[in-house]
């Protein structure tokens, strides 16, 4: 007699080790059962008699928890096109391109942000990704009309997607006098994070103010920090160190995330070694883009990741931009960033060759610096997971084409099917 309906039912999914629960070992053939939201089975034949409303048959793909995108700009996405409509300048040195950034987001209503945020959010969910973090700006020039749009951006899309926002006063918060003001709002309206570019200063003593204003907003609200620092490939750029210094005395360890840390690939290297013992001291998380090596103007980098693993430090890779004023291209898919960060870091040299090291910069080591615990897909946990047509890391991260299923709190919220055929022979 066939048990009661369910939800959802995976059938032959090989669960990915560092997902795998109580109920069954990594690397063995399951089904996922899910009922009411939750996983109500899994194991091998766990739905033998079972029938479902929605049935994904895995063939053998890996089961895995959701895709993390630990860096983002929701607020600017899918902006680039409106350089050419405003008549801005095409190209230029940095200053040119921050004003160009300023004159964007000074047309910038929370209609506009929320629809453009939205979209994003929908496009990153149909890659795979569960959780993504997001930078939303304030300041004087978009006051808190992004935050606004990101913040209805997230709840109109709770339903495919969790999204953490980091408010992020870009243009400075001593340089601007209203930024500190604007970011207390937006951490009193339900941003989740303080963000800050400390480096954005006219001068030293305003840097370290900053970074200072940072964790004062941190402990009057309660709330963790996702900062943009050393942002450059620039040797005087060296807020890296305070902000590990501040992180301890304020005991804000494993609270901090830092974004970019581009000047650490300048130092001299007993200059680094310091440095990143610090940071491994104090828990922060360094997020890089290797997107950023797309940049002349100037050179951005992708920091030390391999001496920041072996200090111990959580390091993983974020998008960045995407089709905006700093980013005419890019891509949402976690894994094609992945096999780009093996190349870019590089990895291929790390133990098993780096698969592990790039898998875990989308998953466990994002969610680490995002700052929300691991999932496990074992019985009674959230129904939330990602199934691929590969059966394991490596075959997923050479970005083999296939299938991809996205499932959130039991309901398939994306799905890819792919078939392909050789037509000549």
């Amino acid at each position: 007699m066939a048990s009661e309906t369910a939800q959802l039912i995976v059938r032959g999914a090989r669960l990915d080790r560092d997902a795998a629960g109580t109920g069954a070992p990594a690397g063995a053939l399951v089904d996922v059962v899910v009922r009411d939201g939750a996983i109500a089975a899994i194991g091998p034949d766990a739905a033998a008699g079972t029938a479902a409303d929605e049935v994904i048959d895995a063939d053998g793909g890996l089961v895995t928890t959701p895709f993390v995108e630990p860096h983002s700009h929701p607020d600017k996405v899918y902006s680039r096109q409106r350089i050419a409509e405003l008549g801005l300048v095409a190209h230029g040195p940095r200053p040119v391109l921050m004003q160009r950034q300023r004159d964007l987001k000074a047309a910038f209503t929370v209609d506009d942000v929320a629809e453009r945020a939205g979209r994003f959010l929908r496009a990153s969910a149909l890659e795979g990704v569960g959780l993504l973090a997001g930078q939303a700006d304030i300041d004087s020039v978009t006051g808190l009309a992004s935050v606004e749009g990101v913040l209805r951006a997230r709840a109109e899309c709770d339903g495919v997607i969790e999204t953490v926002v980091t408010a992020f006063p870009q243009e400075g918060m001593v340089g601007d006098a209203r930024a500190y003001g604007l970011v207390a709002e937006a951490l009193a309206m339900g941003a989740d994070r303080v963000g800050g570019w400390p480096n954005n200063e006219a001068d030293d003593e305003a840097r370290l103010t900053h970074l200072r204003l940072v964790f004062e907003l941190a402990e009057r609200f309660g709330r963790p920090i996702d900062i943009n620092v050393d942002y450059f490939t620039d040797p005087s750029e060296r807020l890296l160190e305070p902000l590990a210094e501040l992180t301890v005395a304020y005991g804000m360890q494993g609270l901090v995330n830092a974004n970019h840390v581009g000047a650490l690939e300048t130092y001299a290297d007993a200059d680094a070694a310091r440095v990143i013992e610090k940071v491994a001291e104090a828990g922060i998380a360094i997020t890089v883009c290797p997107s950023n090596l797309q940049s002349s103007y100037p050179y951005r980098g992708v920091s030390r990741p391999n001496e920041l693993l072996d200090a111990g430090v959580t390091v993983t890779i974020g998008t960045g931009n995407h089709e905006d004023n700093w980013e005419s291209l890019g891509t949402l898919d976690p894994l094609e960033r992945a096999r780009f960060a093996w190349h870019a870091l590089p990895l291929a040299d790390r133990a098993g060759e780096g698969v592990d090291d790039a898998w875990r910069m989308v998953t466990s080591s994002a969610r680490a610096a995002v700052g929300r615990p691991a999932p496990r897909l074992e019985a009674g946990a959230e129904a939330s997971f990602v199934v691929l047509a590969a059966g394991n890391r490596l075959h997923a991260l050479r970005n083999e084409a296939g299938s991809r299923w996205t499932v959130r709190r039991g309901a398939l919220v994306a799905s890819r099917r792919v078939s392909t055929e050789l037509v000549y022979s």
